[in-house]
């Protein structure tokens, strides 16, 4: 018995499905069911019953994932550890966030500490997605938000983060432009949604506007600046966005229901290293109000 097949028989375990396992492990779909084959075979054991909605466990399948589990979460322990061991082996600290908050945030932080610890190297992440920082994919997350990070990581309150309305410059010239919040209800709406929709800040701003049309719908950030750019209606943006993007106007300033904050973010375990320690003391003496 082969541990990569155990590893393969646990991601169709979770997928219920051969094409997902697969496109997951970057096999093709005959790899796949021949290595399960073989493991059945060495285990003299039926994993998986095919049905129309795809591979269902049976119950010595069942108990062969309860068994096998705790091995797949050892193993990615093993992997995150020797990452972390080999970035810091290195002299790396790797530091993550989205475009717009390094140009604003990170970026003059890291020029000032590569001056004061030019033995250190900074590796920057700019993935719009969020990192696994327990996983060991990225050392320190500038994150922003209009809640707390969850308790689990050590976090710093930084700065604030103003969200605000903006629209097209050709917009305005069409629609006027609205000059405060309760102006809004006369106006063309593009809607935030997806999990930054979510935010009690967006969350304000629709209650603001529950009775305007809307005019589009906007998944993300990136979409939202998209939406408006083109001229379709007004809709909110973090200022550091909003304020950068030559086809928008700002609208009005921020309203206080509508600031969130910006975080440092890591881990419990790499919150005592020396290097971040230092890296924080510098981001707090540079962005704090």
């Amino acid at each position: 018995m082969d541990w990569n097949d155990l590893k393969l028989f646990l991601a169709v375990a979770r997928f219920g499905s051969i094409r997902a396992a697969a496109e997951e492990l970057g096999l093709n779909q005959s790899t796949v069911n021949r290595r399960l084959e073989v493991l059945e075979h060495a285990l003299k054991l039926q994993l998986f019953d095919a049905t129309t909605r795809g591979h269902v466990l049976t119950t010595q399948g069942q108990a062969l994932v309860d068994a096998a589990a705790p091995m797949q979460v050892q193993a990615d322990a093993v992997v995150q550890a020797a990452t972390l061991l080999a970035r810091q082996s290195g002299g790396v600290l790797k530091l993550t966030a989205a475009p717009a908050v390094f140009r604003s945030f990170l970026e003059p932080v890291m020029a000032a500490f590569l001056q004061q610890h030019p033995g250190v190297n900074l590796s920057y992440d700019e993935s719009e997605h969020t990192l696994d920082l327990f996983a060991g994919e990225a050392d320190i997350a500038m994150r922003a938000g209009w809640t707390t990070p969850d308790d689990t990581f050590v976090s710093v309150w930084l700065d604030y983060h103003p969200w605000t309305v903006y629209c097209s410059p050709a917009y305005a010239a069409k629609r006027g432009m609205p000059a405060q919040i309760s102006d809004l209800c006369g106006h063309d709406i593009v809607r935030l949604e997806g999990k930054v929709g979510q935010g009690k800040g967006n969350q304000w701003f629709m209650a603001q506007t529950a009775n305007a049309r809307s005019s589009g719908l906007a998944e993300n950030v990136a979409s939202m600046k998209n939406i408006l750019t083109a001229g379709l209606g007004v809709g909110i943006l973090p200022t550091v966005i909003g304020d950068d993007q030559p086809g928008l106007v700002r609208c009005f300033d921020p309203a206080p229901e509508m600031m969130a904050s910006m975080w440092l973010v890591t881990t419990p375990q790499m919150s005592r290293d020396p290097r971040i320690k230092a890296f924080t003391a510098l981001a707090k003496k540079m962005l704090r109000p």
